[in-house]
């Protein structure tokens, strides 16, 4: 059975190659497949410093790749979540997901310094439904958000959202369980200089990846859909 947090090496190079002929990105001083092998390779787990490209080569891709523009199959049904990042001396951020029930997509997460309900209504402002509707050509009616127990999910209920309180966090741990396992090669925390700006490009990576493995993605401007979906493999 395929671990959903582990993610394979060859798969996802072959995945980073698509992404990289989407954005016109050409290596001068190393062929596409190093280039992607070792970004692959990174976001599986492995160190910067021991991929095959020089560290800040690696950086200079990943950040690359970060522009990438694409929306996620949905359904209106959606599990939001946060969980806390650590940075080295002690300091955190609280990163939030909203994960699709149904498609197992994430469409949308941000990186934030504190939790509040005002936080929530950030989430609904964002309105992922709108890009999807135009792009894949689909009708969402109703949107529900569930979630577990925290205060902070109040907000629905003041804001008029229709919502669903339950104990159970797998409806958005995967997404968590995938990056938890990424981070742990990393001591569970990022590096001293790591700000909210550079932990979200990062995470903008992240999640791309995580998409194009676990659910359709569509390439804006690009018109390509790329379909792994590992999860059901």
């Amino acid at each position: 059975m395929n671990n959903p947090t582990r993610w394979r090496t060859p798969v996802l190079t072959q995945v980073i190659l698509i992404l990289m002929e989407y954005i016109n990105l050409e290596p001068r001083f190393y062929s596409s497949e190093v280039v992607a092998l070792a970004l692959a390779s990174y976001l599986s787990g492995l160190s910067s410093w021991r991929t095959c490209l020089p560290h800040s080569t690696l950086l200079y891709y990943l950040r690359r790749l970060s522009c990438v523009r694409y929306v996620v199959p949905i359904s209106g049904f959606y599990a939001v979540d946060e969980t806390k990042i650590m940075v080295i001396r002690g300091q955190y951020y609280y990163v939030w997901i909203v994960r699709d029930v149904k498609t197992g997509a994430i469409p949308f997460f941000m990186v934030t310094s504190s939790r509040s309900g005002l936080h929530v209504l950030v989430v609904l402002t964002k309105n992922v439904e709108k890009e999807a509707e135009k792009v894949l050509k689909t009708r969402i009616d109703k949107v529900v958000y569930i979630h577990d127990g925290a205060t902070v999910y109040n907000a629905f209920t003041w804001l008029n959202v229709e919502h669903k309180r339950v104990n159970e966090r797998d409806y958005a741990e995967q997404g968590f369980r995938s990056l938890k396992h990424r981070i742990s090669s990393m001591d569970f925390h990022f590096p001293w200089n790591t700000n909210r700006f550079t932990l979200t490009r990062w995470l903008s990576v992240f999640f791309l990846a995580y998409n194009a493995l676990y659910a359709p993605v569509y390439l804006l401007d690009k018109g390509v859909i790329i379909n792994v979906n590992i999860s059901n493999e």
